[in-house]
């Protein structure tokens, strides 16, 4: 791979709030067709990475690029423009209760494109029918169950067919079965899309079950200190990492 294969790349991010350092010094690359998963326990900085990847907080050093552009340092435009390449499905899903699922997917699509309302109404139906929620054009966010909402989360956040999806905890809230049926959903999607996806989650059956490589912060040593496929880090990771997965197949 090359890394005109990248979609993303962080080179030497130091990430911290006010003088408490977080995470410093990460490098990582994420490639097309990936699903990168970033994981690690609580309070280990994968929230805090996520913020940094779209640019909701500033780093303390080092860089994020998207396709090779400094996303970093560049000027609000280009940000906007760079992030257009990209959809983010939150913890909580992010619906907008005062607008039905079809009202929350088209939003996007009536902000950043020109499509007239009869082509929006029509990539709707198709992104709901995606995420198995045909017919439920105009339902309310509340009158869904917590697996419902996350499926529409993930529908408004593929309506611009972005070339990146983030997901910050999709198991969060959801029960074991229902969370497997959301992981199956998603390497779906990325074959049916062609999408790379980075995953920010703390769930062992998550990371096993769906992530190509993944990448392990350590809060202690406020480093990464393991990057590789997720099957082989359970097995042959430094101590921490191996505990890890020992420890959520155990919750499990």
């Amino acid at each position: 791979m090359t890394v005109a294969d990248d979609v993303l790349q962080v080179r030497g991010l130091t990430m911290g709030y006010g003088d408490r350092v977080v995470i410093r010094d990460l490098d990582f690359r994420v490639r097309r067709g990936e699903v990168y998963v970033v994981m690690g326990a609580s309070g280990s900085g994968k929230t805090t990475l996520l913020r940094h990847l779209l640019g909701l907080q500033e780093p303390v050093a080092g860089e994020v690029r998207y396709g090779g552009e400094d996303f970093t340092r560049a000027p609000p435009e280009d940000r906007e423009r760079l992030l257009r390449r990209a959809g983010v499905l939150f913890q909580g899903a992010a619906l907008w209760t005062s607008m039905t699922l079809a009202e929350n997917v088209a939003l996007p699509l009536e902000q950043f494109t020109s499509l007239p309302p009869p082509a929006i109404r029509a990539v709707v139906r198709l992104k709901l029918s995606l995420v198995g929620l045909r017919g439920f054009e105009g339902y309310w966010p509340w009158e869904l169950s917590g697996g419902m909402q996350k499926r529409a989360g993930l529908a408004r956040a593929i309506a611009l067919d972005p070339e990146l999806l983030f997901i910050d905890e999709p198991s969060a809230s959801l029960d074991p079965p229902t969370a497997r049926r959301l992981d199956a959903l998603l390497l779906r999607l990325r074959d049916a899309l062609g999408t790379t996806a980075v995953i920010v989650t703390h769930d062992v059956a998550t990371i096993l079950g769906v992530g190509t490589r993944a990448l392990f912060l350590d809060g202690e040593a406020q480093r990464a200190i393991a990057e590789g496929p997720p099957s082989e880090l359970r097995e042959h990771g430094p101590a921490a990492v191996r505990a890890f997965f020992a420890g959520g197949a155990a919750g499990a």
